[in-house]
């Protein structure tokens, strides 16, 4: 991985968002419970949860919520820097359409099910700057259970160039457009102009499952 996270001194800061105020409040016990985190703050929403932390960024934000609500957790990112990491808790996906629905920021997608030592190791891992999927839903997208898309005319896989490689890496780390561009020295459109090829290239629709489809063909070590 690249070193775009920043090694944390002190206990990870950790954000929560949950509808329901029996697993907000497990979750609160979770993180709570172990000295390596903090929380920073705790809503039913994002919205609520952007208001409450009065700018303060958390280092990592646990939303359980649905993923068509991903949008509402941009409210917690601040354009001008690397938003923080997101852990993603979810049914078990079982759709076509699962990957597609997924916020675009989530570097961490664990199932409901998980047990409180997953979810501090997620935390702790998506502060770190990895890329981190429950067993399960690993399986399910290496097994094909969601076939990958082939490029458009269903000839064979075409090879990232370098420069992509390193955007993708990147963009496993959990960087959004505007601190790949500072750390390349390029432009956001530049920026753009790689995530459609890498897009293009391995048959991906959203940043996740890019960097999905990055560590099965091998561009991304974890």
């Amino acid at each position: 991985m690249s070193d775009g996270k920043m090694e944390y001194m002190g206990p990870v800061r950790v954000a929560l968002i949950a509808a329901s105020p029996q697993v907000r409040a497990s979750l609160q016990t979770i993180v709570e419970a172990d000295p390596a985190l903090a929380l920073l703050g705790s809503a039913a929403d994002a919205e609520t949860l952007a208001a409450d932390l009065a700018g303060s960024v958390p280092d990592v934000v646990v939303a359980d919520i649905e993923p068509e609500a991903g949008d509402a957790l941009k409210t917690l990112f601040d354009p001008g820097r690397a938003p923080p990491a997101l852990v993603l808790l979810l049914d078990d996906p079982d759709s076509d359409g699962f990957l597609d629905e997924l916020p675009a920021e989530a570097t961490a997608i664990l199932s409901r099910d998980v047990t409180p030592a997953e979810i501090v190791a997620a935390i702790e891992a998506a502060a770190a700057g990895l890329c981190v999927l429950s067993p399960d839903i690993l399986a399910r997208l290496l097994a094909g259970r969601k076939p990958l898309r082939q490029t458009a005319s269903g000839g064979p896989f075409e090879a990232l160039s370098l420069r992509e490689i390193e955007v993708l890496a990147m963009l496993a780390d959990g960087l959004g457009n505007k601190e790949i561009a500072r750390q390349l020295d390029i432009s956001d459109n530049t920026v753009k102009s790689h995530l459609s090829s890498i897009f293009g290239k391995l048959g991906a629709t959203n940043r996740t499952e890019a960097v999905m489809l990055g560590m099965r063909h091998g561009y991304i070590m974890v």
